[in-house]
């Protein structure tokens, strides 16, 4: 445990309530009991050599898997998995499940998705108690990685979305690009998201029969049909529900593009549509 965290449990075992200004006196000997008992008994200052070369070439890979993340919260992590054995951003990131959380870009937004994802991380990972604002830094420079994912320089929608795209992650740190990627994603995973009229049969649809015993995704069965006319990726239920931001009122067109784009260049591959679709739509 850090020093914080050893003063927390500390604290909770033996009852201390830091308002009660009687017993200032009292409290004050008792805390700075406790920061003499962490580092001469608690610590110990040899753990460092107690790490066996393997163990510390584990910690060292770990270190560049998360080498994205600031400085503050790769060492969160690092200690976390020292102690522990865990990936935490692998955990933790798991909790993160708000539709728009790569739109996010306000302290508000951040503070508030902290306190609502806490009492579950604690519930899983106890030692976490008492890390909220650990947990805080880890959700925002989540937020920043998440960003970092795609290349700005390898693709071209139209001047203005490109425009767009760049400007709102320079002023607001907001990847529009990765947002749209995500949530394809997650659109093509859940068959369940397509309305009917957007559903095209796939080749394996009428040899379902042979795969009785075998996981096949839905997928397989069927093709979306990304020429509609309308509400494409569901976009007016997605667009309707989007936090209402500088960089969002009035884009859902640009929206329909960067999707299409995505789908198109990420998901399938169909380059002659999209000439048309850019030439109709975007020109």
């Amino acid at each position: 445990m850090r020093l914080e965290e050893y003063i927390y449990k500390r604290k909770k075992e033996d009852g201390i309530n830091e308002y009660d200004l009687e017993k200032r006196s009292e409290h004050t000997r008792i805390c700075v009991n406790y920061v003499f008992e962490y580092f001469h008994n608690y610590l110990d200052t040899r753990s460092a050599d107690k790490l066996t070369v393997l163990h510390e070439q584990k910690v060292e890979k770990y270190r560049k898997i998360i080498h994205e993340y600031n400085d503050d919260v790769q060492e969160w992590l690092l200690s976390l998995y020292i102690s522990h054995g865990k990936y935490m951003h692998k955990q933790l990131m798991s909790f993160i499940t708000a539709d728009y959380f790569l739109l996010y870009d306000s302290e508000a937004e951040f503070r508030a998705l902290s306190y609502d994802i806490y009492p579950r991380v604690i519930k899983k990972f106890k030692f976490l108690e008492g890390q909220s604002e650990s947990l805080y830094a880890f959700i925002k420079d989540a937020h920043r990685v998440r960003g970092l994912k795609k290349p700005y320089n390898d693709f071209f929608i139209s001047v203005e979305i490109n425009d767009w795209i760049e400007t709102t992650y320079r002023k607001f740190e907001v990847n529009i690009y990765n947002f749209c990627d995500e949530w394809l994603h997650c659109f093509y995973d859940d068959i369940s998201l397509w309305p009917k009229g957007h559903k095209l049969k796939g080749k394996y649809y009428d040899k379902r029969p042979e795969f009785q015993n075998v996981t096949v995704p839905e997928s397989f069965y069927w093709h979306y049909d990304y020429t509609q006319k309308s509400n494409l990726f569901g976009l007016d239920t997605l667009y309707r529900n989007m936090p209402k931001k500088s960089f969002t009122r009035g884009k859902k067109q640009e929206f329909e593009a960067v999707l299409l784009y995505c789908w198109l260049h990420g998901i399938t591959s169909d380059a002659g549509y999209w000439t048309t679709y850019a030439e109709t739509v975007l020109e």
